[in-house]
């Protein structure tokens, strides 16, 4: 190797092909993540250079990642009745490993931008939890040559680890069944969050036909605009009308339920019974325990470490999308 060729750096390239470091270092690694004319145009310069790759290969275990966590805006705040942060980051971390993670966290608003100054092109990977990024930030990121994956969200294009909701609501009417529900049941949800009730509806249909449970989504269906209105007199209503299971779309809206049931000095579950799904950090604090599905959050934040390690370090290949079965936890409200 010549003087010359040494003193060529990624920083060097970078400035003359016109792209960030981390683009001409994923470039020159092979990385699936850039494109065949920027990796043609960052090549290009890098011969023209007399730039000589090391062969010598970086132990994983050294490997540094930084991943920026990008969470709902900050006016969202019933979003952390649904998630603990520290679950999200502890299973970040282990999924990464055996690489260590610098983990910077953001919150997103219409003017996100996520690369604000020069030196942001040394991102390695963008984690949105909860929410869907714009369609300008991902063509950004991707023109930037960080990896992108969104948590808990369908977003067409881009990596996604998403729990399955519609298994976790076939899982709650299999155990209905089991206790001998045939019928008189009410799916509560509320308004804004359309893509997951979706889900949920549809395998709580499902299983309700599969174990013999009288359901009609169309009539046995209630959503209020917000967990708010989801009041005395409404499940009242419902109650008067027949109604005997109450199924929650989320824990917060089975503690709700199960809230206004016992202020109609309701039994639960003698009278009523009552499921949620999630496990959020609001189910450590109910009483009796709410029976749910855990959809846990450390779970699918490891499994979007563990995409992100096989793809920027470990040069695999990854699925575009991953589904996450959660797990029945059968309380005392049924």
């Amino acid at each position: 190797m010549s003087e010359d060729s040494q003193k060529v750096t990624m920083a060097k390239i970078a400035e003359l092909a016109g792209v960030s470091k981390a683009t001409v270092s994923r470039a020159l690694g092979g990385s699936s993540l850039i494109g065949d004319d920027v990796r043609a145009q960052v090549e290009k310069v890098a011969d023209e250079m007399g730039y000589i790759r090391r062969t010598q290969k970086r132990h994983a275990g050294r490997s540094i990642l930084t991943v920026k966590v990008i969470l709902p805006a900050t006016d969202q705040r019933s979003t952390q009745l649904f998630y603990s942060f520290m679950n999200l980051a502890d299973g970040l971390r282990e999924g990464l490993r055996p690489s260590g993670a610098n983990i910077i966290v953001e919150t997103y608003d219409d003017d996100y931008r996520p690369f604000p100054h020069k030196k942001g092109g040394e991102v390695n990977a963008f984690v949105f939890a909860f929410h869907r990024p714009s369609t300008e930030v991902i063509n950004e990121i991707k023109a930037r040559g960080a990896a992108c994956v969104v948590l808990n969200r369908i977003v067409r294009g881009v990596r996604q680890v998403v729990s399955d909701h519609r298994d976790a609501l076939r899982q709650i009417a299999a155990h209905l069944a089991e206790q001998g529900v045939t019928g008189k049941c009410c799916f509560v949800s509320y308004s804004g969050i359309e893509d997951v009730l979706r889900a949920r509806v549809l395998g709580f249909s499902e299983g309700c036909r599969e174990h013999g449970i009288e359901f009609d989504p169309d009539i046995d269906f209630w959503t209020a605009v917000t967990p708010h209105d989801i009041t005395r007199d409404e499940v009242k209503a419902w109650y008067e009308r027949g109604v005997r299971t109450f199924v929650g779309v989320n824990d917060v809206v089975g503690i709700i339920l199960m809230q206004q049931l016992r202020s109609l000095r309701l039994k639960i579950p003698k009278d009523v019974r009552v499921t949620g799904c999630d496990r959020g950090p609001v189910h450590e604090i109910t009483h009796p325990r709410l029976t749910t599905v855990d959809l846990s959050i450390h779970n699918l934040a490891r499994e979007v470490g563990r995409s992100l390690q096989a793809e920027i370090v470990e040069k695999r290949p990854t699925r575009n999308a991953l589904l996450i079965r959660g797990d029945l936890l059968v309380g005392g409200t049924t």
